[in-house]
């Protein structure tokens, strides 16, 4: 009974370290994630981070709470208090993570790939064409995933700033169906940062002059045939 006893009493070593590992990976200061030097773990289990700078609780680990502070809109809301500095660093963080997934998900789609046969004038080749896609799709780098995924966030807040517009100005909704409004941002995204808008001066007198002088130049080009087939202006 006494042996027994004694027996229930002791605690499985392997288990021991187990829990001792898990609570020195959990400890403050003892995690390698670069992530955790901007944020608490609320609950111990690194599932809920709250953040450094806008108290704010992520929930879904490190990852999500990284995406917090760079900004990038992934399944969290952006960090409104962090410093330029931190986000910018957060941003190449996210994004090499990003990129690496990338780069070892195309790999291994090309190592299988590199197996398969293609036959050409009667004879077998080997074809290649896995790693190829990889080495092309892999020029942009880190810089162009950064690109991508703030391209995100951006399009979010433009998408905005484009209803604010509209619903200031009482302007109908179905006017985004104008093809000249889908041609003016695909213009305005041409030219790129610093565009300045047309003045009230420009839009009233200058910019109308030339609209209707360009209607009359296209009017003169059908004024033969409606001599022909008559035609009625609505």
């Amino acid at each position: 009974m006494s042996g027994n006893a004694s027996n229930s009493g002791e605690v499985n070593p392997s288990v021991s370290s187990s829990v001792s590992r898990s609570r020195s990976k959990n400890a403050p200061g003892n995690r390698s994630d670069i992530g955790w030097k901007y944020g608490f773990d609320v609950n111990g289990n690194g599932r809920k981070v709250k953040c450094n700078y806008c108290s704010k609780i992520v929930s879904g680990g490190i990852f999500r709470f990284k995406h917090h502070l760079a900004g990038t809109r992934e399944d969290s809301e952006p960090c409104a208090s962090v410093p330029d500095e931190i986000k910018n660093l957060m941003i190449k963080v996210v994004a090499e993570a990003k990129n690496a997934s990338l780069k070892k998900r195309k790999i291994n789609i090309g190592e299988d790939e590199e197996e398969s046969e293609n036959f050409e004038g009667g004879h077998k080749v080997f074809g290649f064409k896995g790693k190829e896609k990889v080495a092309t799709t892999s020029k942009g780098g880190v810089q162009a995933t950064i690109n991508q995924m703030m391209k995100k966030g951006y399009k979010e807040e433009v998408d905005a700033q484009v209803a604010e517009f509209f619903y200031t100005s009482a302007i109908p909704f179905n006017v985004i169906r104008n093809p000249a409004f889908a041609k003016m941002c695909e213009m305005i995204g041409k030219y790129g940062v610093g565009y300045k808008p047309p003045s009230y001066h420009d839009i009233r007198e200058k910019l109308l002059k030339q609209a209707v002088k360009k209607t009359n130049a296209n009017l003169e080009e059908y004024k033969e045939e409606w001599k022909k087939t008559g035609c009625t202006i609505m």
